[in-house]
C-alpha cells in the first residue's frame, strides 16, 4: 500500500514499533514532538527507546509520511503528510496550533515561477500571536494591576 510504514524500502523495513509511531502520529490530535510521541508509544510498548523514535521520525520524513514543523522554540513538531497544504497560527500564550489555508501561497509560487524561474517546493507560513482565550486573560490580567496600582496610589 502506497504511503504506509508497512512498504519494503531499501534496508528498511515494517517494525511493530514503527506501525505504533505512525499510528500514535495519525491518531493525534495536534502536533507531537519526539518526547510527546515517545511518552504516549512507552505506554503501550515499554520497551521502545528514544533513539527508536527519532530514527523512525527521519524514515517517515524521508517516506514522506510525516512533515515537520518547528511550531515553538526549538522543538519540532510532527503530523502526518496532509493531503492540501495548509498552515499554523501558533498561540505564544497556551502553544495552541491552529491550521489554516492559504490561497495566497499557491499564487506566490505561479508567480516566482513565471517572474523568476524559481520552482518552489516547498511553502511554510507559521504566524504567532494570541488566541482569543488568551488575549482575553491578558486583558483580564493588565485590567486587574490597573485596578490594584489605583486602589493603592
Amino acid at each position: 500500500m502506497a504511503g504506509d510504514c508497512s512498504e519494503q524500502t531499501g534496508v528498511q523495513r515494517r517494525t511493530a514499533q514503527r506501525e505504533l509511531l505512525l499510528e500514535l502520529i495519525r491518531e493525534a490530535d495536534g502536533h507531537l514532538d519526539a518526547d510527546e510521541l515517545y511518552r504516549q508509544a512507552r505506554q503501550r510498548q515499554p520497551s521502545l527507546s528514544l533513539s527508536t523514535v527519532y530514527r523512525s521520525l527521519r524514515l517517515f520524513k524521508e517516506m514522506g509520511l510525516v512533515e515537520e514543523h518547528q511550531l515553538r522554540g526549538d522543538r519540532r513538531h510532527y503530523e502526518t503528510t496532509p493531503q492540501t497544504g495548509h498552515h499554523h497560527l501558533v498561540c505564544l500564550g497556551c502553544g495552541r496550533v491552529i491550521e489554516f489555508r492559504c490561497p495566497l501561497t499557491g499564487r506566490l509560487k505561479e508567480r516566482f515561477a513565471q517572474e523568476q524561474g524559481f520552482e518552489v517546493t516547498e511553502a511554510e507560513v507559521r504566524l504567532a500571536g494570541y488566541c482569543a482565550e488568551c488575549r482575553k486573560r491578558l486583558t483580564g490580567s493588565k485590567a486587574a494591576i490597573r485596578d490594584r496600582s489605583g486602589e493603592r496610589g
